[in-house]
């Protein structure tokens, strides 16, 4: 961690009195906002969503809006932006996807109990509506697991049951500050090319077979990412051969 991102989130901890990964998942959403959780913020409603309520004729104003804070505004604020807003009066929210949130809340989480925290990247989870595996959230272990919180499931989530949105406290069982693995694991929430990417416990860390990155070694968090500790830069043992057949793939929001 950087000087200034350091003395910024010691900042941030000192201002909010921060104690429990649940004081910091309250405090995220007042300084940043995900254009897709809350659209009217921004006017950044997804095409899909566009699609079904405007007339054809408005559609390619409203996606090149969504377009310009996917492609430039987002991609040009950086870490210490987001935490600068937490502590910099009468700053405005941020705009950002659940990317973004998840380094803010890897950054404090870490700080805060002087443990790695990690952001798993690029999945599908049960209480989203994704078309790609585009979701971030974060995880730590404690108590012989991994624990998993997700700082960017404070609007809404997707009820496959009732196939609708709610607010998160409606969803039976729904913690978003220990989210039970049944609302994560399914059969697609992880990659299987160029192999099956599995997430386990090994001692006091989490193993991701996908760190570092197997498909772009210039990207290599771009599955996992670690705050509070040095990167692990070995490579874990692979069974696959012929990684190095496999196109790169392009990023997600």
């Amino acid at each position: 961690m950087n000087r200034d991102i350091d003395e910024l989130t010691r900042a941030i901890i000192a201002r909010y009195e921060l104690k429990a990964i649940e004081d910091v998942l309250q405090i995220i959403p007042l300084h940043m906002c995900h254009i897709t959780q809350e659209p009217e913020v921004f006017k950044t409603w997804p095409a899909n969503l566009v699609r079904l309520t405007y007339p054809r004729v408005e559609w390619p104003a409203h996606e090149a809006v969504y377009a310009r804070y996917r492609d430039e505004v987002i991609p040009s604020l950086s870490l210490g932006d987001y935490l600068s807003a937490f502590i910099e009066p009468d700053r405005p929210r941020l705009p950002c996807f659940c990317t973004e949130m998840s380094d803010v809340a890897g950054t404090l989480v870490s700080a805060l109990l002087a443990q790695p925290v990690y952001a798993i990247r690029k999945i599908y989870v049960n209480y989203l509506y994704l078309p790609q595996p585009w979701h971030s959230l974060n995880a730590l272990v404690t108590g012989g697991r991994i624990r998993y919180f997700d700082s960017s499931a404070y609007r809404q989530v997707f009820d496959k049951s009732r196939r609708k949105f709610v607010r998160p406290d409606q969803l039976p069982g729904f913690d978003k500050a220990d989210v039970e693995p049944r609302f994560l694991v399914s059969d697609n929430w992880l990659q299987s090319e160029p192999f099956a990417r599995t997430i386990s416990l090994m001692g006091e860390a989490i193993n991701d077979s996908f760190y570092p990155n197997p498909i772009d070694s210039d990207k290599p968090d771009e599955y996992l990412r670690i705050y509070g500790q040095a990167r692990r830069t070995e490579h874990v043992p692979r069974n696959d051969a012929s990684l190095a057949c496999m196109p790169a793939q392009g990023d997600a929001p």
